[in-house]
């Protein structure tokens, strides 16, 4: 196993023992989201070790979460689950070499904050913005870069 997943799944591990799983999730893939944003910013200015960083974290955490589905509970639910981490991992490593990368992290983020919404529905975290995370990406907006 290597190193970065090895903090992905750390990272899961952590977060489950602090706080509710329902809200692990939530926070998992807020970092996710964030860190997409982020690889967006760095793309555009032309930082391709950063974006590639900040990609590499992403895809980290989604390696983690597939690692951890549990196929014993609901095998139908699970292999779909699997099947949208690979797709997205998948998603995030091909879009960051294309011209087009802001609009396909775009369409990658949609589909990842309708989960993430999905979870926050289950605490008592808010739901996140779908246009403030797409004007994120694009930098409609200023975004202030968090380490």
């Amino acid at each position: 196993m290597s190193y970065a997943m090895n903090r992905a799944i750390a990272a899961y591990r952590t977060a489950a023992t602090t706080v509710a799983p329902t809200a692990a999730m939530t926070l998992l893939l807020d970092e996710v989201l964030n860190a997409i944003i982020l690889a967006a910013g760095h793309l555009r200015k032309r930082e391709f070790d950063q974006a590639h960083a900040r990609i590499a974290r992403a895809t980290g955490i989604l390696r983690g979460l597939r690692q951890n589905v549990d196929l014993d509970v609901d095998r139908t639910l699970a292999r779909q689950l699997i099947d949208m981490y690979t797709r997205n991992i998948f998603a995030l490593n091909s879009a960051a070499s294309k011209p087009d990368a802001s609009d396909r992290f775009c369409t990658i983020a949609t589909g990842l904050l309708e989960l993430r919404n999905a979870w926050a529905n289950m605490t008592t975290l808010s739901t996140r913005n779908q246009q403030t995370l797409l004007e994120d990406i694009r930098a409609e907006r200023i975004v202030a870069e968090c380490v």
